[in-house]
């Protein structure tokens, strides 16, 4: 597994908070599954934070299901990025996940109800050129510079991988 730290400008150099989450990637047919903030203008990998007696691989099938409605089983944790960025450590867990099915039914937070979150299969050479990007927000939106940055990362193993 292939492990990446990043930090961001805005890091304060000490840590207040520490954040696991773990992210699924989901390729078919040559696309790749993305979550799409409409309102925010958006795209993310599928995924979210870990709870607590909860493991990596059960916190993405978890986030899966609530976010997409699809039912994954986690291959393989393929790469951790650390990311640091205010008074965060943030670590993201990436993993390549074999879909079962889609139930159609998603169960969102409130933040992805309000951002109007959707499902989109992007095809994954489009979706690496959008992450690869990242640049052109650093001046005006430090977290998304942040987010695509990561994203980049994670997708660019990925491809290089499989």
């Amino acid at each position: 597994m292939k492990k990446i730290q990043l930090t961001n400008d805005d890091y304060k150099g000490y840590v207040e908070h520490v954040r696991h989450n773990a992210r699924g990637i989901i390729v078919k047919d040559g696309k790749v599954l993305l979550s799409h903030e409409v309102k925010n203008k958006r795209y993310i990998t599928p995924g979210g934070g870990l709870e607590e007696g909860e493991t990596l691989e059960e916190c993405c099938v978890r986030e899966l299901l609530e976010e997409t409605g699809m039912k994954v089983k986690p291959v393989e944790e393929y790469m951790e990025i650390e990311e640091f960025f205010d008074t965060w450590q943030h670590f993201s867990h990436f993993f390549i996940c074999e879909l079962i099915g889609d139930t159609g039914e998603r169960h969102l937070t409130d933040y992805e109800a309000k951002a109007d979150c959707t499902n989109v299969w992007m095809p994954f050479e489009e979706a690496l050129e959008m992450f690869a990007d990242y640049e052109r927000y650093h001046s005006w939106n430090l977290p998304d510079y942040g987010l695509y940055r990561r994203e980049y990362h994670a997708l660019k193993e990925y491809g290089q991988k499989y």
